[in-house]
């Protein structure tokens, strides 16, 4: 993969005059990345909107300073590479189906302690497990990634799951507009300015280009309030042992996850696997603030695929424009008004982008396994793990006669990633003898 030679690189740090454009497009990715993560959960579990207000500020907040914390470092903590942390998809079904059954404190403490087991264990035995896991392997876990939120992508550029007008034929060609433009952009403005603001020129010009139809409401902003201050353990906290153990074992192979993002970015920025300083500061941030984040009713953290994705689509891969975007996100959560600006922006423009990012993190993950050595023995792990996973993810009813936390161990990301473990250790790798 050749390196992007294009942008500003890890560590440089643009002028103000780019950086603020720069980090408004990662913001917007981010911001709707996370914000379905409270919404869902709340409206899941039956929360009134002030409750859920306060799942939304606390999750925003946390997702501001666990980006800092990546990306920026503080002594041994953080990969400081541009990889921002946010609130996983993955805990959403695990945390309504939990609300429902115990109630969120409940939830809450699965959340602390599967932080704090995992959080330990990676520590401990960082070296063990950073053996375990081989570059095919976190190769693997990116390509489902990347497979499974394809599919996120396509419900965004139709209009955003369970909308009323969901598939219109407008929604779908916003999108593909979106999309052209950045492509367009990216051909013809290699060298300039234009290639690394690329999605957020997409963004306004596709947002104003959907007021046209109706499908910009700005209506939010005047009604948001200007200061909400996150309120931590709002919900209490109590201890259940299934909920620990299924929100642990999920919260073990996030950190999986983690290390094929730490991969991606590492390749798209420098064109090279990340360091063990790295790895290990990176694996101390995310299970930090996946600790913090459960003390404000939140699930754990989880690398942020998408905005590591608009990297590759902007050439821009500097650190310091995602920790831009984390300090506005955290704003955010103390500012429902900023918010809401950049959550009127339509659902089909933002899939023209999530769609493009989500594509670049399935190749990155391609381009680490092509950097492994594919015999036969590795492409059958790499083959057998990546059906499974995305398999399980695609028809997730094969596995309605078993308990919940069946299922959620072994589709996409975790289900991906426990196959090729275990295959690799029965397929034990034969080393190559010397003659003598």
């Amino acid at each position: 993969m050749k390196k992007i030679a294009r942008g500003y690189t890890l560590n440089e740090c643009p002028p103000v005059g780019e950086a603020i454009p720069l980090s408004i497009q990662q913001i917007v990715v981010l911001i709707f990345n996370v914000l379905p993560v409270p919404l869902l959960i709340g409206g899941g579990i039956g929360l009134n909107a002030a409750e859920i207000t306060i799942l939304v500020a606390g999750c925003l907040l946390v997702t501001g300073i666990a980006t800092i914390l990546q990306t920026i470092g503080a002594g041994p903590i953080g990969a400081k590479l541009p990889i921002p942390l946010e609130s996983s998809f993955v805990f959403v079904a695990p945390g309504i189906a939990f609300g429902m059954q115990y109630g969120l404190d409940v939830f809450t403490g699965a959340c602390l302690i599967g932080s704090i087991v995992t959080l330990f264990l990676w520590t401990v035995f960082h070296k063990q497990l950073s053996r375990l896991f081989k570059p095919y392997i976190t190769g693997a876990v990116v390509m489902a990634l990347g497979l499974s939120l394809c599919g996120v992508g396509i419900g965004y550029c139709a209009g955003g799951t369970g909308s009323a007008d969901y598939g219109a034929p407008v929604n779908l060609m916003l999108a593909f507009g979106t999309i052209l433009i950045m492509v367009l952009l990216n051909h013809f403005g290699r060298k300039n300015f234009l290639s690394k603001a690329s999605p957020l020129i997409a963004i306004l010009v596709m947002s104003a280009i959907s007021a046209g139809f109706g499908k910009l409401d700005l209506s939010a902003i005047a009604t948001e309030a200007w200061i909400r201050v996150p309120q931590p353990l709002h919900f209490g906290i109590r201890f259940e042992v299934g909920p620990i153990i299924t929100i642990t074992v999920l919260s073990f192979f996030a950190l999986v996850e983690l290390m094929g993002d730490q991969a991606s970015a590492a390749m798209l920025a420098q064109n090279r696997l990340p360091s063990d300083r790295e790895t290990r500061g990176g694996i101390l941030a995310q299970g930090i603030s996946s600790v913090i984040s459960s003390a404000f009713n939140m699930v754990p953290t989880i690398s942020g695929s998408a905005n590591i994705g608009l990297c590759g689509i902007s050439g821009v891969t500097s650190r310091f424009i995602t920790a831009i975007a984390g300090v506005v996100v955290a704003l955010c959560g103390l500012c429902p008004k900023l918010c809401a600006v950049f959550s009127a922006i339509p659902e089909p423009v933002l899939g023209g982008v999530a769609l493009t990012a989500f594509g670049t993190i399935l190749v990155s993950g391609m381009n680490v396994i092509k950097g492994s050595e594919l015999d036969a023995r590795t492409t059958t792990i790499v083959g057998i793990s990546l059906a499974v996973g995305v398999g399980f993810s695609m028809v997730a009813d094969a596995l309605s006669a078993f308990p919940f936390w069946v299922s959620s161990i072994l589709s996409g990301v975790p289900g991906t990633a426990i196959t090729a473990v275990v295959l690799s250790l029965l397929l034990r790798e034969k080393k190559m003898e010397e003659s003598v």
